[in-house]
């Protein structure tokens, strides 16, 4: 009998399944304060500039924790023992996060997300690292069916805080039933806990199968320095758009139902199901659009055609729209038709950029710099909002999408000029070749 049923489709997907049901969980945490924003600022008495440091507390750890987390998972650790340690961090972030709501008690409430975020972002370190080793020709539409999983995990944090904590009528304490809202995720966290066993004894079965040990899995001897010379301009140009373009949209999500509500006189509900859009209209459009940019190929020019033609209209909806209800719904639906696109495109460039062996230090790098701006951005959207309003801070986004369009546009000629090129190429070459692309 052969033994190569690891290679198996459904042996694959059903791997991807698990892998990205974990990032389900765990974005899930991460984005909960989207859904019930107006509740924590009122509850907690915060301002707007602190509720978004709920969300910029959870990037601080990572501008070096990513890079160092990739390093030493290469070299040292592993993906699967990795990933059974940050999957028990994010849980124990969620844990304290929902204490520091039950006591009333803020500091706590920012050093559970600070837990939450040093973990969760090594997740995704590691589950593109995993994808990238596990799929070759199909990456593209497997990164695509990930995100959408992810984007499950954002819905779900817009539409059901909100809910939980209405229903939570028995407790008379809002910060106890802010707390105890909370804390429904952890116990989610630990549905992900099992998940993260079931990935980690696949890839095991998997490698025992092979009767081999992949570098990228176990770790390579080779020296930081001579790795770090593949990481080539392009590499460094699309982790820039990486950095510009999703702190922006994270950031629209965060305060998308406080904006919803005054500019176009929502109630907290509609507010939501508007806001949901963003990441819910995603789930269906990222699995068509992963499957067409791995068939058709031409990665940057979707990239390029998604960046003009969807982000940026429905920034410039958002800036010079009246307060008509239906704006919000019409751009929730172009921006899910960008991160939709752009999303599978930029995740998917490492991996035909840098070589299997140092794939979990290139996505390190790319979230080290991800959260190092997010951050910035997460903080800087707060004050804007509090100081000069919501139309200049729309036009801060806008300035930073135009510039993730130049830098889409630098990355088109280099490849087109080069001898050799890597990442605008049709799918079919693509699929031809594949052993050549990493």
């Amino acid at each position: 009998m052969s033994t190569s049923w690891y290679n198996n489709w459904r042996y694959k997907y059903l791997f991807l399944f698990f892998l990205s049901s974990l990032r389900l969980l765990s974005i899930n945490c991460v984005l909960m304060p989207n859904g019930i924003e107006d509740t924590i600022i009122k509850v907690m008495g915060v301002t707007t500039a602190e509720y978004d440091l709920l969300f910029s507390v959870t990037a601080w750890p990572n501008i070096v924790l990513c890079l160092v987390g990739g390093v030493l998972i290469d070299r040292l650790v592993g993906l699967r023992l990795g990933l059974l340690i940050v999957v028990s961090c994010v849980l124990l972030g969620q844990i304290v996060w929902g204490i520091g709501g039950l006591v009333d008690n803020y500091f706590i409430m920012l050093a559970g997300r600070f837990l939450l975020g040093a973990g969760n972002e090594l997740v995704v370190v590691i589950d593109n690292a995993f994808k990238a080793i596990w799929f070759k020709e199909d990456l593209p539409l497997a990164i695509s069916i990930d995100i959408a999983f992810s984007r499950i995990g954002g819905t779900l944090a817009i539409l059901l805080p909100q809910l939980i904590y209405d229903n939570l009528t028995t407790f008379h304490s809002p910060t106890f039933r802010l707390g105890v809202t909370l804390l429904t995720a952890a116990g989610l966290m630990i549905i992900g806990l099992t998940f993260s066993l079931t990935v980690f004894f696949m890839d095991y079965k998997r490698e025992k199968q092979v009767e081999k040990t992949p570098k990228s899995i176990t770790g390579h001897k080779s020296s930081i320095l001579k790795n770090v010379k593949q990481f080539s301009v392009l590499f460094w140009l699309s982790t820039a758009i990486n950095s510009a373009y999703f702190p922006v949209l994270h950031s629209i999500v965060g305060n998308a139902q406080d904006f919803f509500m005054q500019k176009y006189g929502l109630s907290i509900e509609m507010a939501n199901l508007a806001n949901s859009l963003l990441f819910g209209g995603a789930i269906i459009f990222i699995p068509i659009a992963g499957f067409l940019t791995t068939k058709i190929g031409f990665r940057l020019y979707w990239l390029l055609s998604s960046l003009l033609m969807t982000s940026l209209p429905a920034l410039l909806l958002f800036m010079f729209s009246n307060g008509d209800s239906y704006i919000p719904f019409i751009a929730g639906i172009l921006y899910s038709l960008s991160y939709s696109i752009i999303g599978p495109s930029v995740t998917a460039l490492p991996a035909f950029i840098i070589n299997k062996e140092c794939i979990t230090t290139a996505y390190g790098i790319q979230k080290s710099l991800f959260n190092a701006s997010f951050s910035l951005i997460a903080y800087v959207t707060g004050l804007t909002i509090d100081t000069l309003g919501y139309f200049v801070l729309q036009g801060l986004f806008t300035h930073c999408i135009i510039f993730c369009i130049d830098l889409t546009l630098i990355m088109i000629f280099i490849d087109v000029a080069s001898k050799k090129p890597k990442l605008n190429i049709s799918g079919l070459w693509l699929r031809k070749n594949t052993g050549s692309t990493s």
